[in-house]
């Protein structure tokens, strides 16, 4: 695929200016790839080249409408580097792209000795970029999803940080593990830094949900007593998958794979307790999936009162008040259950830096600033994600879902083939929907014979 460079001239300032349309950031998964068809589509045009030295230097309209950019940012080992280096992500666009473009202005501002080029790419990232990797004609530095990150950490892909982080004095203690552990091997090697984070909460409509509930008990009871009453069609949107699923099993002391991940554990009786219980949601009418309800995804049933309470992350927010301004809505935390402690997921993406690439120090002097408290701010404030460190200000309005960040536990990536355990889950659970039949039994068992299979397949 022909790969297209947007270079950031070092004079660039700070312009709030939208990236040309296309794949918005996947929330909890990377790009898929299309089905297999007999006669192939033409691959996704990536975007035009577009030199972005006037989109930083911004028009009055960009300038007005950026947020102010903290200064520093740059530690000393850092500021002595010069050269090129190249970034790789996902193409933007929205509020994503506009909070994009603001951050690598930002960092070029900051970092004048370096030659940043920006090289988005459409379509199946993970594929591109992994193809890349085979001819190793890789970027400098580049996102890692947290879905895929161990297989490439195995696969010996990435680059090791450690060295950089001793030789530079990079302050790598304030990430949330919930965020960095998916980016370290089993030896606590570093190989990617998370550029933020997003973590699961409880979305409610304030006029349907007055008194929103704190515990799993009190979520039933509501639901039971408001069932016909709050919601068009259910009292909850719900997920038939372990992307908000895992959050119920985690919160009733299940789990799917042991604390050394050698062992599924998902067939413990915890867990089955738990998916059961997730399933008697269904099956008494308590929650109902997005598409039972005719909508796109859960944000859209909270938006059309098809649902009164949802469970998402900070992505909600832009999607609600672009498309349902008149919506009144606010977040809780995700309810205790019977474990006592709060649960909830955290997913995240890593600044990562491939093992061929050209310019690694150049490359780590860039990743330094993305990550950093101060680069973070200017990334996180645009309201796309939450800060994956404990020292960058919680962007406005985000407070609860930010509260979950010191206490999340990965919602993906954390065990080898995790992408085909969810396909599992998924699947017979959304059958056991659909056939009215919500036994829990069989999607544990299917889920178990995935998770020992991925185990098998990975030593």
């Amino acid at each position: 695929m022909r790969r297209i460079l947007i270079t950031i001239a070092s004079a660039c300032l700070v312009g709030a200016v939208a990236l040309p349309s296309g794949l918005a950031l996947a929330q909890d998964a990377s790009p898929s790839a299309p089905a297999a068809e007999p006669t192939a589509p033409p691959p996704p045009t990536n975007p035009p080249a577009q030199n972005l030295g006037q989109t930083c230097q911004g028009t009055a309209a960009g300038a007005a409408s950026a947020a102010p950019v903290p200064s520093g940012g740059v530690i000393d080992w850092a500021a002595g580097i010069s050269g090129p280096v190249t970034i790789s992500g996902w193409q933007s666009s929205g509020a994503e792209g506009a909070a994009l473009t603001q951050t690598l202005c930002a960092a070029q501002a900051a970092l004048p000795n370096l030659q940043i080029t920006y090289q988005p790419i459409a379509g199946d990232y993970q594929a591109v970029e992994a193809a890349n990797i085979a001819a190793r004609t890789v970027p400098d530095l580049f996102y890692v999803n947290a879905d895929y990150a161990q297989e490439w950490i195995n696969q010996t892909f990435l680059e090791q940080l450690d060295p950089y982080v001793q030789k530079s004095g990079f302050d790598v203690s304030h990430f949330f593990p919930g965020a960095s552990a998916i980016f370290k091997a089993g030896d606590g090697t570093w190989y990617g830094f998370p550029k933020d984070t997003n973590t699961i909460a409880m979305a409610y409509n304030t006029d349907m949900v007055k008194d929103p509930p704190k515990t799993l008990d009190d979520l039933v009871k509501w639901a039971t007593d408001n069932k016909g009453k709050a919601g068009g069609k259910a009292p909850m949107c719900l997920n038939a998958g372990l992307d908000r699923g895992l959050a119920f099993v985690y919160a009733q002391g299940g789990s799917i794979v042991s604390d050394d991940g050698k062992t599924a554990t998902i067939n413990s009786d915890a867990s089955k307790a738990a998916v059961q219980w997730y399933m008697d949601l269904f099956k008494n009418g308590l929650g109902m999936t997005a598409s039972d309800m005719g909508d796109g995804w859960c944000g859209d049933a909270l938006g059309k009162g098809d649902a009164a309470i949802i469970f998402e992350g900070g992505w909600l927010d832009p999607a609600m008040s672009s498309t349902y301004p008149d919506i009144h809505y606010k977040w809780a935390e995700m309810p205790t259950g019977s474990s006592g402690s709060p649960v909830t997921l955290s997913y995240t993406v890593s600044y990562s830096i491939p093992a061929d690439a050209q310019n690694k120090d150049q490359a780590f002097a860039l990743l330094t600033y993305l990550t950093g408290p101060v680069g973070m701010q200017v990334w996180t404030q645009g309201g796309v994600a939450l800060p994956s460190r404990d020292d960058v200000p919680v962007p406005a309005g985000k407070d609860v879902l930010a509260a979950g960040s010191a206490y999340a536990k990965p919602g993906s990536g954390f065990m080898p083939g995790y992408t085909d355990v969810q396909t599992a889950f998924s699947a017979e659970f959304t059958n056991q929907i659909q056939s009215k039949t919500f036994d829990a039994g069989p999607v544990v068992d299917k889920t178990t014979d995935a998770i020992n299979t991925a185990l098998a397949n990975a030593q």
